[in-house]
């Protein structure tokens, strides 16, 4: 666990090699807070140790934020695409199945979206 009570899994679920950046903080707060040592550097460390732990939530989040808007734009080139779907009464068999495709790629990306942004908003409240 973190400082601020957020779990290494969290930040590893969310961004690629977030966890291995939580878990040197980790360990490097471990080894100095366990340490023998009792000097005023002790919490000088562990503030610059807390503000890495912020610095790289807050670029995690960021990361998180523009993989939700690649599919947010992934949903708008498929719905641009439907647009030229069933113009007419006619029911060809593979315009229908492309359709039928493409609104799972659609549902896919805004499931995937909802998942990006619920993680992002669980690492915002983990400040």
């Amino acid at each position: 666990m973190t400082t601020n009570g957020q779990s290494e899994q969290t930040l590893s679920a969310a961004t690629p090699g977030g966890a291995d950046i939580a878990a040197a903080i980790h360990l490097v707060r471990d080894i100095v807070l366990q340490s023998a040592l009792d000097c005023g550097c002790r919490d000088r460390v562990h503030e610059a140790l807390r503000e890495l732990e912020d610095f790289e939530r807050q670029r995690n989040i960021v990361k998180l934020l523009a993989a939700a808007r690649e599919e947010r734009r992934k949903i708008a080139l498929l719905t641009e695409m439907l647009c030229d779907f069933a113009e007419d009464d006619t029911v060809d068999e593979g315009v229908v199945e492309t359709a039928s495709l493409m609104f799972l790629d659609i549902a896919a990306a805004a499931q995937e979206g909802s998942r990006i942004l619920r993680d992002a908003l669980s690492l915002k409240k983990g400040e």
